[in-house]
């Protein structure tokens, strides 16, 4: 299996890297530092809200008790250019699920200056947002429309022909491999890319950064990294690496979990970890209350109010110990943002009217993807997000139901040239 790994990992590479004049990449990168993102009184509780996205969702993506990573931010990238194209139902139902009630020049507004204020709030930390469209050239883009994700989004837009899956997966692993600084190499196979599918809206971010040093000295020291106990739930045990540093953080005890925040480069980015209780470990007397434990916060997650989080924060002395790790997740988020209420979008009811030429062509949402991958060591945090929005074409064959057709009683064939109707070979089959 470890060789089949490497081999596709080589396989990969090799294959992006035959890509001919790759998709631009325009997103935009500050020279300046500025002091903070410059939002409105509306456009901060737009961002209120669209963090809801963030506790709604996680609950709906998480597998038990297995790591998992998410991107919030690049999924309202994606969505966001997805529903300039949209109109009436379709478009009222991507927005508010996205956490921004109807009002689209509002997301787009706000979208808009993130891209340009986020990565400029602190150099020290590398920040990148890049979109790019990639469509079939017998399917184009309405001008407006493509005007809009341009200025706004600053998205690459490339009309391409489809009619090589493979060279159309390639060009978006070779986009989503430079904009994540290589985290992300590979979003789609060849498979993944249906005869009916007509356009990829792409999102990428990119993040690095280092932690906050003290004077001098890093948060963490890597002579202090050690082995040490974790407790996923039940009786099991397992033993990770783990860094261990003591110093002053910003801290609250909620009562069922503890948030601690500890901060990247200049201060203004940083990891807020929310601890549950905890978990029993072994068998407990009848009379021991049950545990907050990570499955109760998980159900709790879409009840949290994000901004008590963050203003009930103050600085204490902590001990703290951090498991030292890597997560990598892939998922299809068709299922999850139906839950949220985007429901027409995936039909042959959506309303895609605003995004292509073709007035008669019925376009609808194939499906929506979402790759993420972090590091968490003693020197800093490397995440990437990208998300995929795979737009497809309504077939205009009729549906029918599928005919019975058992071969299992004897039966003639034929062998012919379709163009002519030769017919080079005839038979018969009997079971022997």
């Amino acid at each position: 299996m470890a060789v089949l790994a490497g081999c596709l990992s080589a396989c990969d590479l090799l294959d992006i890297s035959s890509v001919k004049d790759p998709i631009k990449i325009s997103s935009p990168q500050p020279k300046e530092q500025i002091t903070k993102v410059s939002l409105t009184a509306d456009e901060a509780s737009m961002v209120n809200a669209g963090n809801e996205l963030t506790f709604r969702m996680l609950p709906l993506l998480r597998e038990g008790e297995k790591s998992f990573l998410f991107s919030p931010l690049s999924l309202q990238y994606a969505l966001g250019m997805t529903a300039n194209g949209a109109s009436g139902e379709t478009l009222d139902q991507i927005v508010d699920a996205l956490g921004f009630g109807t009002d689209l020049d509002a997301l787009n507004a706000l979208c808009n200056k993130l891209l340009n204020e986020l990565p400029a709030v602190d150099l020290g930390v590398k920040l990148k947002l890049a979109d790019a469209i990639l469509v079939s050239d017998q399917y184009p883009l309405l001008p407006a429309f493509k005007e809009k994700v341009e200025n706004t989004y600053y998205a690459a837009v490339e009309n391409m022909s489809f009619d090589d899956p493979s060279t159309v997966a390639a060009r978006i692993n070779d986009w989503s491999n430079r904009n994540t600084n290589g985290l992300i190499s590979k979003m789609l196979d060849a498979g993944d890319i249906s005869p009916d599918d007509i356009a990829f809206l792409l999102n990428a971010l990119y993040f690095k950064a280092p932690w906050v040093p003290e004077g001098r000295k890093p948060l963490f020291e890597k002579e202090a990294t050690s082995k040490q106990e974790f407790y996923p739930g039940g009786c099991d045990v397992l033993t990770v690496p783990t860094m261990h540093t003591s110093r002053s953080l910003n801290y609250a005890d909620f009562g069922n979990f503890r948030v601690l925040e500890i901060p990247y480069a200049n201060g203004k980015f940083a990891m807020y970890i929310l601890l549950p209780e905890g978990e029993y470990v072994g068998d407990q007397p009848d009379n021991v209350p049950e545990k907050y434990t990570f499955a109760s916060l998980m159900q709790d997650f879409p009840k949290l109010d994000w901004q008590g989080i963050r203003f009930g924060l103050k600085e204490r002395d902590v001990n703290l110990a951090l498991p030292k790790f890597e997560t990598s997740s892939s998922f299809q988020l068709n299922d999850a943002l139906k839950k949220l209420g985007l429901q027409r979008a995936f039909t042959g009811e959506a309303q895609f009217d605003r995004m292509f030429q073709d007035p008669d062509l019925e376009a609808y949402i194939d499906y929506v993807i979402q790759k993420a991958r972090i590091s968490v060591a003693e020197w800093g945090t490397e995440a990437a997000a990208v998300t995929v929005v795979a737009m497809a074409k309504e077939s205009s064959m009729p549906m029918e139901s599928p005919v019975e057709f058992i071969c299992d009683h004897p039966f003639a064939y034929l062998i012919a040239e379709k163009t002519s109707g030769t017919i080079l070979f005839a038979g018969a089959y009997c079971g022997n």
